[in-house]
């Protein structure tokens, strides 16, 4: 599992690849809570283009990142969702709960509104 950072504009995506499972689950939290803690950026954007697999662990881990960026009045979206990952999130009806679109510039753009 490996998550790279960049800024596009005001946003801070997040590259997301590999599989975020119970194995790789700890690791991610902590590096997620690290990069959000240490930045000023209020808007991230998870891309989970190179995301291979997704467990219920590893949704957690995106969820305790929502709640945390939430709580400094933050916002984080996904984008770029792909074949069993974007089917477990929406099975799950993780959809609901964190905003998803197709593409990284919907995502970027989403922030404007």
């Amino acid at each position: 599992m490996q998550i790279k950072t960049r800024q596009v504009d005001d946003v801070l995506v997040f590259d997301m690849e590999g599989r975020l499972e119970h194995q790789t689950s700890g690791d991610a939290n902590d590096e997620m809570t690290r990069i959000i803690k240490d930045s000023d950026n209020k808007m991230i954007l998870l891309n989970l283009k190179g995301l291979e697999y997704v467990s219920s662990s590893g949704l957690s881990v995106i969820l305790l990142a929502a709640k945390l960026i939430q709580s400094s009045r933050g916002k984080i979206k996904i984008c770029e969702a792909k074949g069993v990952v974007k089917e477990v999130m929406e099975i799950t009806g993780f959809n609901n709960l964190l905003p998803m679109y197709e593409s990284e510039k919907e995502g970027i753009t989403s922030f404007a509104n």
